[in-house]
């Protein structure tokens, strides 16, 4: 902006006064609106992310210079101040129900950790989620349920036992008896915040949430539709799951307003499930020629990534003069 008032200025020869009218028609001289308790906001969460992180690495640490009694009262209190702080202090409830939902995990962690209950790891997100869900229906906040949604993610991909977080257990121990049923309750997570906004459980316009949960589905999607057709040769998951993408993808384009950024996500992943169909089909026919099917799936790949690049370019440029 600095750089066009000057280019405009020395275009149409304008004067001291003239140059100062332009400058103060940029409001470049004005201070942002609400800058102070957004910073303020900013700078409260960002500090119960540090303390809330810090409780978890030193739970991870496993330091034996303190008692074990000390460790649980330790995360038992940061537990409990956090929570009653959210109540006492209303312009730090969201930072201090995140401080408080990290030290819940630090706290559940610490607990099987150290009393050995033979719980899976999914199931320790499990509960964390379960007993913080109190927690963001009361904050209302789109962060605080965008980390909530995130440790439903891990507890699902987990609970899986399939590609997402460990695809070494996958292909030793062929759990595949979930194949079908975790893509269908990633469908729930993509849909989740979508319905926040209407339950009045988040402003309205709050992105964080939805981005986090397609990423993370649309993530899950595309890992089960590449094991499904390259580990496993089970071409229904493949297009299984290449399904539910594409009806993320039709959602997402249906939705006014768009949100730009989820739709570029799942034109990516439309790219990369198109890619590997290709991928598969030429170097299975390729019958020993494998430079020429690798010429042609790098056309295919320029061809998807173009024109898919351009239809949102059109499409965005199309909506912003809209």
């Amino acid at each position: 902006m600095h750089a066009l008032i000057h280019q405009l200025a020395h275009r149409f020869a304008l004067d001291g006064a003239g140059a100062e009218r332009l400058w103060a028609l940029s409001d470049l001289h004005r201070k942002p609106d609400q800058l102070g308790p957004y910073l303020y906001r900013s700078l409260a969460v960002l500090a119960a992310l540090l303390l809330g992180a810090g409780l978890i690495f030193w739970v991870a640490a496993n330091w034996q210079d303190q008692t074990r009694e000390f460790k649980l009262h330790l995360l038992e209190g940061a537990v409990l101040v956090s929570a009653l702080a959210a109540l006492v202090l209303p312009r730090l409830r969201t930072a201090c129900l995140l401080l408080a939902t990290l030290a819940l995990g630090g706290l559940l962690a610490f607990v099987g950790q150290t009393y050995q209950t033979g719980a899976d790891a999914w199931q320790l997100f499990l509960a964390w989620a379960a007993l913080a869900l109190a927690w963001a229906l009361a904050a209302r906040r789109d962060g605080l349920w965008a980390v909530w949604i995130l440790i439903v993610g891990l507890a699902l991909a987990l609970w899986s036992g399939d590609a997402l977080l460990n695809p070494l257990q996958s292909l030793l121990t062929g759990r595949h008896t979930r194949s079908l049923l975790t893509p269908v309750l990633w469908v729930a997570a993509f849909l989740l915040p979508l319905a926040l906004p209407r339950l009045k459980l988040v402003p309205a316009g709050a992105p964080i949430s939805w981005r986090l949960a397609a990423l993370l589905a649309l993530s899950a999607w595309c890992t089960y539709a590449l094991f499904g057709l390259f580990a496993r040769d089970q071409a229904w998951q493949y297009f299984f799951n290449a399904l539910l993408v594409a009806g993320a993808a039709a959602l997402t384009w249906a939705l006014r307003p768009r949100d730009f950024v989820v739709l570029g996500l799942t034109v990516l992943a439309l790219n990369v499930l198109l890619i590997s169909g290709f991928a598969r089909l030429l170097f299975e026919g390729a019958r020993g020629d494998g430079v020429a099917a690798a010429l042609m799936l790098t056309l295919i790949a320029a061809a998807c990534v173009g024109a898919s690049g351009t239809w949102l370019y059109r499409l965005q440029r199309e909506e912003a003069a809209a």
